[in-house]
């Protein structure tokens, strides 16, 4: 039991450096198995296991797929579509500008999405003569309701799995999410198009704003590369979608021994080996952080379930709530609140365990409450460290910590009431 105790604490500490950003997050996360084998809690070997997790690696893959996607100009044909179908509406555009970046975020990850369309928004709105600042922070929002919206679109979603996968529960599909992820955008994007656009800041950049954000987009893209970038793309996320079908699971696993980790490995040798982009455009397009928080802090999952942590944890929690979906709602809540304030991956590290188990506990199952922790981590708009998206367009739209209250609050909450809806409808006790 001191073990657990040992853990615990360990959590505890964790999130505070994460809240503080006392250290940089993926250093912060490199903390934990360090400390998990200095106290004896894990083996050497257990502690740094989860760098070979499948779900670190899907992820780290990914990143360089939608990487080649950027760099042979699709996302830029997609901007340029955006301000074609808009004729000259700042509501058609911003709403065209919302629908393409959720769209790509289903697939590239949200991250890589923000920041792959932020110099295009941004050249996008200088010609258009419209605010900047409004639709930074609305390209953020629309790629966090993007993110929803399937397995590879926001590390939330690639933490819940691996925790079912570990904990010997079926892992939820890749469009899974999708079936409250799909709700959440479409309320989403429509909030924001028609009423939440009254609340974004408004205001120019000045010219060294906009120049820095900018230099992303002064590269040359590989035109020529990019329908066979597409088609990569597509093939391996057909081979995604397949391998997780019931009806073709078998042939795709047992015969063709395609899964989701090797058709993401696939797609990064055939971006690089095909020249849709260079190795080092694909080393660079890794986020590194998001990796390093996948593999250090699933070490304190497991140091959690196997002394005991965890189901201290979960008691405390079920000896206060006695309904699923009084867990349901405050585990959402809880999910919501402190990823405000922290990274979204490490606050899913650190909950979807104890609503795992607290699920478990109380005899219920345990994949609506863990379904509504992962769309909650997603759906955080207050705060410019919430998610990765808000983070991103912080600096380039020059925007300050009282914007996202402004901006984000309504949206918040109507999130969350969506969540707590429809959840326990699309994933039964």
């Amino acid at each position: 039991m001191t073990d657990a105790y040992i853990s615990i604490a360990i959590l505890i500490i964790a999130f505070i450096l994460f809240l503080t950003e006392a250290f940089p997050l993926a250093i912060t996360a490199l903390l934990v198995p360090i400390s998990l084998v200095l106290t004896g809690v894990l083996s050497a070997k257990q502690a740094f296991a989860d760098f070979a997790n499948k779900w670190t690696l899907i992820f780290m893959f990914m990143f360089m797929v939608g990487e080649a996607l950027f760099r042979t100009g699709f996302a830029q044909k997609a901007g340029e579509w955006a301000v074609k179908a808009a004729k000259g509406s700042e509501v058609r555009l911003m709403l065209n500008i919302m629908i393409i970046t959720a769209f790509l975020s289903a697939f590239l990850s949200n991250t890589g999405t923000t920041v792959c369309l932020l110099p295009i928004v941004l050249a996008i709105v200088r010609v258009g003569g419209y605010s900047p600042r409004s639709f930074l922070m609305a390209l953020a929002y629309a790629a966090s309701f993007g993110g929803t919206l399937s397995l590879i679109g926001t590390p939330p979603n690639g933490v819940v799995n691996a925790l079912l996968d570990k904990a010997g529960l079926q892992p939820l599909g890749f469009f899974e999410f999708g079936k409250v992820g799909i709700i959440i955008t479409v309320i989403g994007i429509a909030y924001m198009a028609l009423l939440g656009r009254k609340f974004l800041p408004k205001g120019q950049l000045t010219s060294e704003a906009e120049e820095a954000a900018s230099e992303r987009a002064s590269f040359r893209p590989r035109l020529e590369k990019m329908p066979l970038a597409v088609a990569i793309f597509f093939f391996v996320v057909a081979i995604m979608v397949l391998s997780g079908t019931p009806a073709t699971k078998h042939f795709f696993r047992k015969v063709l021994h395609l899964d989701l980790l090797v058709a993401a490995a696939l797609g990064a040798f055939l971006v690089v080996a095909t020249r849709c982009i260079t190795w080092k455009e694909a080393w660079q397009a890794v986020d590194w952080t998001t990796v390093f928080l996948f593999a250090c802090m699933f070490p304190l999952s497991t140091a959690l379930k196997i002394t005991g942590g965890v189901k201290l944890i979960a008691h405390a929690v079920t000896s206060v709530v006695h309904t699923p979906f009084g867990l349901l709602a405050a585990m959402a809540f809880v999910t919501a609140f402190l990823t405000q304030f922290a990274s979204n991956t490490a606050t899913t590290m650190i909950v979807a365990p104890i609503a795992l188990a607290a699920a478990q506990g109380m005899g219920v199952s345990p994949y609506p409450v863990i379904m509504a922790v992962a769309i909650s981590a997603s759906c955080c708009f207050m705060t410019p460290i919430a998610t990765p998206p808000n983070t991103i367009v912080l600096g380039p739209g020059q925007l300050r910590f009282v914007d996202y209250i402004k901006a984000g609050w309504l949206i918040q909450v109507i999130s969350y009431i969506v969540c707590i809806t429809f959840v326990p409808m699309l994933w039964k006790f």
